[in-house]
């Protein structure tokens, strides 16, 4: 059975597409199938997985266009034999209009019907989140079995954590109980400063039963994927070993 999972929080540079793109590059060199799902009107994510800067050229036909078509079929982006893509672009951000004007406000379920047609051709399908709490965010999370929480050791990131969770549980209320938290992955942590260590113990703390065990470390080759992509990257075996403690735990926890 398909497995979709969320990657999310409403806080821009926590390394939501980067994580996004090593979890599904994880998962596709484990043999499985892979759908990545771009719905962040920036295109971090789909820029990553093609290595393409220019994410325009994709226009017409990305996940804005899946979701206003209601089917992803024709909007399938094939990086390998196992790793596809549904690109995002700025337009994403008009869908909002969309919603309220043609559909009444009853969105909630628009990607799980882009998404119907062809949820069966993959094991995983891995959505990486806008940096805000609002429509699209929610329609990510009524289309996943599990989201996994980013968490960057800040003060800012902090104050975000707590309203995040609770539009989890509103939508676990409202449209879709089945949704469960992978856990909260603590990352971009610079060992030499105080103030991520003091966030990194007090949302362990605080939230010990959600957060991951394994936290990730800032670093240079880390830092480096934006600039050379995933699929490609040279230094892509030093990549992964920065995320192996958490790949594993992951595996055990949610796979």
């Amino acid at each position: 059975m398909t497995k979709v999972i969320s990657i999310g929080i409403q806080k821009g540079g926590v390394g939501k597409s980067t994580t996004s793109s090593i979890l599904a590059y994880h998962l596709k060199e484990k043999g499985n199938r892979v759908l990545c799902v771009d719905m962040d009107g920036q295109g971090n994510y789909t820029q990553l997985l093609t290595g393409e800067d220019d994410i325009y050229q994709f226009k017409d036909t990305t996940i804005h266009d899946a979701i206003i078509n209601g089917d992803a079929s024709p909007y399938i982006l094939k990086i390998d034999e196992n790793l596809h893509l549904l690109a995002g672009d700025e337009n994403v951000n008009t869908l909002a209009p969309h919603f309220y004007l043609n559909l009444n406000g009853q969105f909630h379920h628009v990607l799980n019907k882009a998404l119907e047609p062809i949820k069966n051709q993959y094991d995983y399908i891995i959505i990486d989140n806008p940096p805000q709490l609002g429509e699209l965010s929610i329609i990510s999370l009524t289309s996943s079995d599990y989201v996994l929480i980013m968490f960057e050791t800040s003060k800012f990131c902090y104050n975000s954590l707590k309203s995040y969770l609770e539009t989890i549980k509103t939508v676990q209320e409202r449209v879709n109980p089945n949704l469960k938290i992978a856990g909260i992955l603590r990352s971009m942590i610079d060992g030499r400063r105080s103030d991520n260590k003091y966030f990194s113990e007090l949302v362990e703390e605080e939230y010990k039963e959600l957060c991951f065990n394994s936290v990730i470390k800032r670093s240079a080759v880390v830092g480096r994927v934006p600039a050379l992509g995933l699929v490609s990257n040279p230094e892509i075996k030093n990549v992964m070993r920065s995320y192996k403690e958490f790949l594993k735990e992951f595996d055990k926890n949610v796979i």
